[in-house]
């Protein structure tokens, strides 16, 4: 695979699954979520592009998604028995790689932070703003729509800014033997115009029978090759890299973009390469979905 290319203020408490997750500092924070995708929070079935209904603020207060892709609000049950016991509401987000394409703007993008995260000098390119914060914290929980193997399914999960500029990247894919995880990071000791290197880890082997709570925990850091990624599945910390940082900053891909370093406000779920129609509905289901920009990593 080429992997070329691209509620609340400080103090806020987050409850995920019995994982405390706090967010804070002097220098202020910003968190959203957790998205239940319930009618409470103004969320109703079917297409996910521009929900949650209630929400004014746009882009960063709704889901966005111009592109085909196989993306809904969808109820839980009857539909997906195999879902009962994931401790998720009446309703969730479905995903499937029924539709796929290359493309990266038209993709699922998370409502975003007011405050972004990354490096002090980065760029945001116009698509966030509030304060520059160099901590970045999401997390979500994921499921199979079934308790059996879906041959090929597969989706991407990465910290982004709503265009495509993928700053960390988790694929997750339905094998024989559960659902596994992969974590890419990049080493580019540059300078202009160094090819990066792209370094793919298994790190986990997910169950079908209940829900799985994943969660990035990124230190954004000025200068080269020094950022910190942090994956926990289940609460357990299970991988430690480093950023897409130096992929932008010394990258020729990156040089007609001037090489800027890009930030991080959003999650995007992305689906690509080989299209199963058969998941047509199926797939992966995705709740508690919660984002954090903060000046303190609480989670050393």
């Amino acid at each position: 695979m080429s992997m070329r290319r691209y509620l609340g203020k400080a103090g806020a408490l987050l409850l995920v699954c019995g994982t405390v997750l706090l967010f804070a500092s002097a220098a202020g924070a910003d968190a959203v979520g957790p998205i239940t995708f319930e009618s409470s929070q103004g969320y109703v079935p079917g297409d996910i592009d521009l929900q949650p209904l209630n929400s004014n603020s746009l882009p960063n207060g709704k889901w966005m998604k111009t592109g085909p892709y196989d993306v809904h609000v969808v109820p839980v049950s009857p539909t997906y028995p195999a879902a009962a016991g994931y401790g998720f509401g009446s309703q969730t987000m479905q995903i499937s790689d029924a539709v796929t394409s290359g493309n990266f703007g038209d993709q699922t993008f998370s409502p975003g932070l007011g405050d972004e995260a990354g490096e002090s000098g980065a760029s945001n390119a116009g698509l966030s703003g509030g304060l520059r914060q160099p901590h970045f914290d999401a997390s979500f929980l994921i499921g199979t729509a079934k308790s059996t193997l879906q041959p090929g399914l597969h989706m991407t999960v990465s910290p982004d800014r709503g265009d495509g500029a993928r700053m960390s990247y988790l694929r997750f894919e339905d094998q024989t033997d559960g659902v596994h995880v992969f974590f890419f990071d990049v080493v580019d000791k540059g300078p202009v115009p160094t090819v990066a290197t792209f370094r793919e880890s298994d790190i986990a082997t997910l169950s079908r029978d209940r829900s799985h709570l994943i969660q990035f925990s990124i230190d954004f850091k000025d200068g080269a090759a020094n950022d910190t990624v942090k994956i926990y599945i289940d609460s357990k910390l299970v991988k430690t890299g480093t950023t897409w940082e130096d992929y932008y900053r010394y990258d020729p891909e990156q040089t007609p973009q001037g090489n800027q370093v890009p930030t991080v406000d959003k999650l995007l779920f992305r689906e690509s390469g080989t299209a199963h129609s058969l998941d047509l509905g199926q797939g992966f289901l995705i709740d508690r979905v919660t984002l954090a920009s903060s000046g303190l990593n609480l989670r050393k």
